[in-house]
């Protein structure tokens, strides 16, 4: 099969630029490697309203601007982080728990309904034959002026070539899959590797219920912790969840968060130790801290999830799991001249030179290379 373009990663940056191309008029055809789309933008079905839990990005935060235009655009309100009431402090050890008269006000925002409605909202308006699903790319390569990749599906080898490549994936995981030797210098492998991949070694827990029962004793749901296994936490509820201590205009269209009562937390145990355990026994860990750090006041969760980004292999590299944590920089005008000869385009979050790695860089490079087509 040939195309004029070859996009390949169908999280927020792959969907937004295949967004742009169809506005233009452009051929392409979209490969992603999951069964589902989103990438690192990924949320757990609430079992009683249309709201996703978020277990991959939660925020949009004030300065960031270009993802803030694009949920306007398609139509997708966003509410600010709930802060109200008092926040909890886990000491070390049998110190016990503080609590905190106010947990300070959060800068963030969240996307009402989850911010799986962004890819949602997205892929409903492309052409969903360019869009191929468990597409797992095996072999890129270059030759007589175009891009040849090849995909597995199910026992079926697929090749594709097209004119433009565009990657919208992370620098670790162009190495690790897209078999970079056979098309990129040396140089461009060897940045491309350094670029740790933003939040690949994090886990995430949310749990429900059937209340909000930490809003109802005066608590924001945010919570710090010295012991762990999450070392952070806030309230996860959706925009419909309310209490008489709440200053929430109801009258709003909350349809699809209602009746979404939840916390999230970061798991803070490292990816290595976190490998060691089953997740039944994570889970039951993270509940059994939210009972320590509420105490009589928790009620039983209704529901679980739980997602271990350090075991995706389509999102965490080997040094994103042993390395510690840092912001991705990638220095795009050095490997300039070598992208335009061969028609290859970077567009995932952490290329950006704003806010890589967090949506608003996804956002950021999409636009750059929009702009220069």
């Amino acid at each position: 099969m040939q195309t004029s373009n070859i996009i390949i990663g169908g999280g927020l940056a792959g969907l937004l630029t295949a967004w742009h191309l169809e506005k233009k008029g452009l051929p392409y055809l979209l490969l992603e490697a999951k069964r589902q789309l989103g990438g690192r933008v990924l949320g757990a079905k609430s079992d009683t309203s249309a709201h996703y839990h978020d277990l991959g990005p939660t925020w949009v935060f004030p300065h960031q601007q270009g993802i803030q235009r694009l949920l306007d655009e398609l139509d997708l309100p966003y509410d600010e982080q709930y802060t109200q009431g008092d926040a909890l402090f886990q000491k070390p050890g049998t110190q016990g728990t503080a609590r905190t008269a106010g947990a300070g006000v959060m800068s963030m925002y969240r996307v009402r309904g989850g911010m799986t409605r962004l890819i949602d909202a997205l892929y409903s308006r492309l052409n969903r034959q360019n869009i191929k699903t468990s597409h797992p790319v095996i072999h890129t390569t270059r030759g007589d002026g175009c891009w040849v990749v090849t995909a597995q599906n199910d026992d079926e080898r697929l090749t594709f070539e097209a004119h433009h490549l565009i990657l919208a994936l992370p620098p670790r995981m162009i190495t690790q899959h897209l078999t970079p030797k056979h098309w990129a210098s040396s140089g461009l492998i060897n940045d491309l590797d350094q670029v740790p991949t933003w939040m690949a070694a994090q886990a995430k827990f949310v749990s429900t219920y059937a209340s909000p029962f930490w809003r109802e004793n005066g608590l924001s749901g945010q919570a710090f912790s010295q012991q762990g296994p999450m070392q952070e936490m806030h309230d996860a509820c959706g925009f419909g969840v309310c209490t008489v201590t709440d200053n929430v205009d109801v009258d709003v269209d909350v349809d699809v968060d209602v009746a979404t009562s939840a916390l999230f937390g970061f798991v803070g145990v490292p990816a290595s130790y976190r490998a060691q355990f089953t997740e039944a026994h994570i889970k039951q860990a993270c509940l059994a801290q939210i009972e320590q750090l509420y105490g009589v006041q928790a009620a039983p969760a209704t529901a679980v999830f739980y997602k271990d980004w350090a075991a995706d292999k389509y999102v965490a590299a080997k040094r994103d799991i042993s390395e510690s944590p840092a912001h991705p920089y990638f220095a795009l005008s050095r490997h300039q001249q070598e992208l335009a000869q061969k028609n290859l385009y970077l567009v995932g979050s952490e290329f950006a030179d704003t806010d890589a790695g967090y949506l608003e860089g996804a956002v950021c490079a999409v636009n750059a290379f929009i702009d220069s087509v």
